[in-house]
Formats: C-alpha cells, structure tokens, sequence
C-alpha cells in the first residue's frame, strides 16, 4: 500500500529462577488522505516480581475489627452474634513474600485515526483493550473468605481449630480487563497579536472486570464501582484547557 507503514519489533529477555519471554510488538500507520491518518498496535509484556515481592520477610498485624468470622462454619465471614458459627474472630495477620510467584503478563492492543481537516483543527480518536494475567498482589482477604476452599490452608488455626492468624503472602491473582477510547481534540487561532489554543482530552473507560483467580471468570462490568486496590474506575474524565502567547 502506498503511506502505509507496517513496525515489527520484539524482546527477548532471560530471567535468572524465572527463564526466557519473548514479546512482539506490531504496528501500522496508513495514511489514505493528508488529512487521515489511521494508527494501530498489538504487543505483549512481561513482568517479572521484585525483591520485597518475594522475599518479604513476615510483618504480622493483629486484626482489630469487629465483622470477621471464621468462613469454615460462616461462609459469608461476617460476624453476627445472632447466628451460631458466626462469632467474632480476630486474628493476626500475617504479610509476606512468596518466592513461588510467578511473572505478570499482558496483552495490549489498540486502533484509531487522527483527523485534521484544516491547519486550525484536529482530533485522535483511539480505541484501547489491557489485560493483565497474574497480577502480582497481596492475598485479599475478602477473595480469602469468598474462595475459601481454594485458600483453607490460609487460615491458621490451633489444637481446638479455633482461627488464631491469616496468611497473606503475595499471590498471583487473576488479573484485569480494560477497555476504553482516548480522545485528543485541539481548536486553534490568533487574536489580539498572539495565537490561543483549545485543548479536550478525554478517556472513556467502557469496561473494568477483575478475576480472583486465572481459572476463575471475569467478574461483571465494574465502572463506576468502588474496586479495592483498584481505586474508583471512573467511566469519562476529561480535561478543557485554553492557552494564549
């Protein structure tokens, strides 16, 4: 095709106690009219754990609140003194590293164009989609008590099988997928001796779904809810901005 240009790249790395990645990364530019421009990518990562992630020595914190329970006889893991097997617990909790993990990984792609009808104006618009596998994070407590099966071993407990600490090393989560369009659109001129700009730039985010474990599902779409660890994933934040020199 003419003006069209296609990027191929790639990375190798080896790892010491994690082996070898190789991740490729492609790209297009095609350019129909002077004023289109059509973009795209598709590429890999890899991240390995850092140091403290999995060598942490334990920092044991005691639990101090009022709404645990053990879920092996309360399966929501919520104290309620009116429901026998309910009964308040408070254990100490134990943080560590783990050096079991394994490497994060993801995958990133992207499509848009960037139009630019006149020298005053022009605007991108690009379509984006991260996923992130085996997001390297520490054991939460509420994934603790809902996958209680999966984490049992977790939940140390003494002679009588009365909880007395729970484990939370560093784990190898599910992971997360975005998706979402950026917007880049700038008005320009002059005036009074000088030129003035206007600047909209803009992220919509259309989708944020976790999963606890890799061989769980994706949880349904979380925008606008709060996520723990994840903050707040709100749907459309901009910024509007005028210059004048």
């Amino acid at each position: 095709f003419k003006n069209f240009d296609l990027n191929l790249a790639g990375r190798y790395d080896d790892y010491s106690g994690f082996g070898s990645t190789t991740n490729p990364k492609v790209s297009f530019r095609y350019k129909p009219f002077d004023s289109l421009l059509f973009r795209g990518a598709y590429s890999t990562g890899f991240k390995v754990p850092n140091f403290n992630q999995l060598y942490n020595g334990i920092s044991e914190i005691p639990y101090t609140g009022t709404d645990l329970a053990d879920p092996a006889t309360c399966p929501s893991g919520r104290a309620n003194a009116n429901q026998p097997g309910c009964e308040r617990i408070n254990p100490v909790e134990r943080f560590y590293g783990n050096p079991n993990l394994d490497p994060e990984e993801s995958t990133q792609k992207s499509f848009g164009f960037v139009y630019s009808p006149m020298d005053r104006f022009n605007i991108a618009l690009d379509w984006w989609e991260i996923e992130r596998e085996r997001t390297i994070q520490v054991a939460r407590r509420d994934h603790l008590i809902l996958y209680y099966d999966l984490f049992e071993d977790f939940w140390i407990r003494d002679a009588a099988g009365e909880v007395i600490a729970i484990d939370r090393p560093n784990i190898n989560s599910g992971g997360s997928l975005m998706r979402g369009i950026e917007l880049d659109a700038n008005f320009n001129g002059e005036l009074a001796g000088g030129r003035w700009n206007i600047n909209l730039n803009g992220s919509y985010l259309n989708m944020f779904k976790t999963k606890a474990l890799e061989t769980l599902p994706y949880s349904s779409n979380l925008i606008g809810k709060y996520v723990r660890y994840y903050n707040l994933p709100i749907r459309w934040k901009h910024t509007l901005s005028f210059n004048w020199t």
